[in-house]
């Protein structure tokens, strides 16, 4: 697996009383190991794909308690529910390219075959239009993105192709895909999970590890026109909006309301707003030593903390996807990478809030205060999962790489 090293060690940021309480907090979430269920369902968002991660992680950051094997045993579990329900369909986050994920950071086989889905799977699947209409404009967004389509299925191959040349050959395939559809890529969010964030990000760090297919540079700067087409800055500095469909040579066919108002920012989490944005546009400054997009990066996240709560619209959900924990992961990621003590010091006030705003544990249900109090589910994209998994990253020095699920790293 790439992506868990990088050229300084990964610090711990948290210190003091606010580290103890995030340790207290993730023995909480993570109760004593248990055997996992039989069968669970499958999904890397919330089923056992995503469990095995969280143990996986665990096992790396506190050797000898089991965790390895509770790793396993979900990543077994969420296998047998994905052949009860005779699961194929191939998306990163409710599919099985997220069992491969999983098995892949457990060091295990892709289990059903999942890393040996081609870009035919994302059309026979319903992930697309049919076969023919690959090399054509428009292909639909679910093809394309992160959460769904080939830009998730290219996670999966990047965190293999180190291993295994195959792997290497048919992500050229993937980038070659995305590089002719991410100038017109479907209108919407922008953002990492769904917009054209995503195969920005899957571009630049599959250059930065020297996988390459003919045009990807040129591909990174079309993202990035995409990208910037969304941009709308306000009084703290470079925002992000939903714009209309692409029009010729893939400019914002509509890119403010016909009413003449300008259109509301998005909230500040991974998948659709400013911070998954900011580190796509870091990821693709370090690819091609561009300090200009690195300081729009810097910018944007920067903006995106300096924001209160009430505008950013975040820091009532906990969770990786919508929420703390994601601009906490993200934040602690451009602290690794620049060593900017502003970095540093945001990241120790959203550990903060996040981890205050917690209660309960695994007998009597975690809930967080500022979301109403109410429940969090186990997985890992919004529930208690994705929560450990991010202050680990905050109170240990074993790096997050976990997060090329993601495509943070």
């Amino acid at each position: 697996m790439t992506g868990d090293s990088g050229e300084t060690p990964w610090a711990v940021l948290l210190e003091g009383p606010t580290a103890e309480a995030a340790r207290r907090l993730v023995d909480r979430i993570a109760g004593p190991p248990r055997p996992a269920p039989r069968a669970v369902r499958p999904d890397l968002a919330a089923g056992g794909a995503g469990l095995a991660l969280a143990h996986h992680q665990l096992d790396l950051c506190r050797p000898g308690e089991g965790r390895g094997a509770a790793a396993a045993g979900h990543l077994a579990a969420a296998v047998r529910g994905a052949e009860r329900i005779r699961s194929r369909s191939p998306g990163l986050l409710g599919g099985l390219d997220g069992l491969a994920f999983a098995a892949g950071r457990l060091g295990l086989p892709a289990p059903l075959g999942a890393d040996r889905q081609g870009l035919d799977a994302h059309v026979l699947h319903g992930q697309g239009p049919d076969r023919r209409s690959l090399d054509r404009p428009g292909l639909d967004r679910r093809g394309l993105d992160l959460s769904s389509g080939l830009t998730g299925h290219g996670a999966v191959l990047l965190d293999r192709c180190a291993e295994d040349p195959a792997a290497a050959d048919r992500l050229v395939a993937v980038l070659t895909v995305l590089g002719r559809q991410v100038a017109a890529f479907p209108g919407g969010s922008p953002g990492m999970a769904h917009g054209p964030a995503g195969p920005l990000a899957l571009f630049s760090l599959a250059r930065s590890a020297g996988v390459e297919a003919p045009g990807q540079a040129a591909a990174v700067h079309r993202a990035v026109d995409r990208l910037l087409a969304h941009r709308r800055d306000d009084a703290h500095g470079p925002d992000w909006v939903l714009v209309e469909g692409p029009g010729p040579e893939g400019r914002s066919s509509n890119p403010r309301p016909r009413d003449g108002a300008e259109r509301p920012a998005l909230p500040a989490s991974w998948c659709h707003g400013g911070p998954g944005i900011a580190r796509a546009l870091w990821l693709a400054g370090t690819a091609l030593d561009d300090a200009s997009l690195r300081g729009l990066a810097r910018e944007t996240l920067l903006a995106a903390l300096r924001r209160p709560p009430e505008v950013r619209r975040i820091d009532r959900e906990p969770g990786l996807c919508h929420g703390l924990a994601g601009l906490l992961l993200i934040t602690l990621r451009f602290a690794h990478d620049t060593g900017d003590p502003e970095f540093r010091s945001a990241a120790r006030g959203l550990a903060a809030r996040l981890v205050e705003g917690l209660t309960g544990g695994p007998t009597d249900g975690l809930t967080y205060r500022d979301g109403g109090a109410r429940p969090l589910g186990p997985g890992f994209l919004d529930g208690a999962a994705g929560v450990l998994l991010a202050l680990l990253a905050a109170t240990t020095p074993v790096p997050p790489g976990w997060d090329r699920a993601l495509l943070l790293s």
